[in-house]
């Protein structure tokens, strides 16, 4: 006898329920939460399930030309995307994928003299005076 199947039982889709890291800046969409899981195959397949469950997160990852920001970095596990395949990396079972906004220059509340230069741990640091924290994120 022969069994029917539908199109999606021929074509698997090998989706991968994957948990998202949310930063800080973009948990307002996500109704305060820091993790949350997508279903996708790449980056790119988690970006737009993002989108899809949290309308408004594509606008603060890509730009106007539709490219990811540049502040905008992406690890899965704790592999830069940049070093593998970028938005196609491949996901499987068990991998984390977290968005992380840089942040530009940077005192974490370390507090030093003018003429005093301190890293984020407090040590003396030979890269210079602490500057002031910024945040490219768009709000």
């Amino acid at each position: 006898m022969h069994e029917e199947r539908s199109v999606t039982d021929a074509t698997p889709s090998h989706q991968t329920s994957v948990l998202v890291r949310i930063p800080t800046p973009l948990r307002r969409l996500t109704g305060g939460r820091g993790e949350v899981t997508a279903e996708g195959r790449t980056v790119q397949e988690i970006l737009d399930a993002l989108e899809r469950q949290f309308p408004g997160v594509k606008e603060r990852l890509y730009d106007e030309a539709g490219q990811l920001r540049r502040f905008v970095n992406i690890y899965v596990n704790d592999e830069d995307i940049r070093f593998a395949q970028g938005l196609e990396t491949t996901l499987k079972k068990g991998d984390e994928l977290s968005i992380v906004p840089a942040i530009a220059g940077g005192s974490w509340g370390v507090r030093a003299s003018p003429t005093e230069k301190r890293s984020f741990s407090g040590m003396p640091s030979p890269h210079g005076p602490p500057h002031q924290m910024e945040s490219s994120w768009p709000a």
